[in-house]
């Protein structure tokens, strides 16, 4: 399977290294490690309390794990330069936004952080999302902070951008436009745009995600290409189940028979099957939604 964390370290944008992190004694990121090629669009997905946002903390060194470490465009996320600092685009779950400041004043400030930045850009996204630029930050909606914090991440066109639940505030049109800068989005330097998006709205990842990693109870539940990973799972139906194998992703007994969904044929030979079972081999591939389902049910 081509996987992010095929590529190596040396030309991964994002590599992750047996991340863990635990607080009270409750293990949030448990042992987690891949990588991410350039210009991929990684998507994060996991039921609420899965540890994507303790991941993508420990990941851009904004909380430091016990074990394990991070290197963001091939630097340590610990020890990040101003040069790798000016190459990535960040924005949280709650924006982090000055409220005493006009919309305007808050673009001018953190433009003047950035060599790249260009005012032209901010203003043309200002006007893409439909942002008041005279009004007071603490005065605008959920949805309008949300929006002048993207507007923040990409004007200064880095190289690297992580969203957690970047539109879980804005409203279809919000949406539709947040996907479409994304797919018009080109780094200063010329590099192809890495993406990394946690997200609870599987139809918007369906739309823009090359991969997908899973997270479940702090650990990857599976990872892989999107279209490999639809393609792959199928449907098992037996009155006594499969035995449990890593290929083995979901149970669920329905009447007198076990309904498995299973990653990759190839690892239940139909030799070592139990009698009866009927293998959905024409199944057709997964939705993004439908494979979520199968792994969290």
């Amino acid at each position: 399977m081509n996987e992010p964390n095929a590529t190596t370290a040396t030309t991964a944008a994002i590599n992750v290294d047996h991340l863990s992190l635990s607080y009270g004694g409750v293990t949030v990121v448990n042992d987690v490690s891949f990588s991410v090629a350039p210009g991929s669009v990684l998507g994060i997905l996991g039921r609420n309390g899965a540890g994507k946002t303790s991941l993508l903390q420990c990941m851009l060194g904004l909380t430091v794990a016990q074990t394990g470490t991070a290197d963001l465009l091939g630097c340590p996320s610990l020890a990040l330069t101003d040069d790798v600092k000016a190459r990535l685009g960040y924005v949280a779950q709650s924006p982090e936004l000055f409220d005493w400041l006009r919309v305007r004043e808050q673009i001018s400030l953190i433009g003047g952080l950035y060599p790249g930045w260009s005012e032209a850009r901010a203003q043309a996204l200002c006007r893409r999302f439909d942002l008041p630029d005279d009004m007071r930050v603490r005065k605008l909606s959920p949805g309008e902070k949300q929006r002048l914090a993207i507007v923040l991440a990409l004007a200064h066109r880095p190289e690297l951008l992580v969203f957690d639940e970047p539109v879980a505030s804005l409203d279809p049109v919000g949406r539709r436009d947040f996907l479409r800068s994304l797919f018009e989005q080109e780094s200063l330097n010329g590099e192809a745009v890495t993406v990394v998006i946690s997200s609870h709205l599987l139809e918007d990842l369906e739309r823009v995600a090359t991969h997908l990693l899973f997270l479940n109870h702090g650990r990857i539940q599976l990872m892989g290409a999107r279209d490999e990973l639809s393609e792959q799972v199928r449907l098992f139906v037996t009155k006594h189940g499969l035995a449990a194998q890593p290929g083995l992703l979901h149970s669920k007994k329905l009447d007198d028979h076990t309904w498995q969904h299973v990653l990759d044929l190839r690892q239940f030979p139909a030799d070592a099957l139990p009698p009866g079972t009927h293998v959905d081999e024409d199944m057709h591939a997964l939705g993004l939604a439908d494979l979520f389902v199968a792994l969290n049910s």
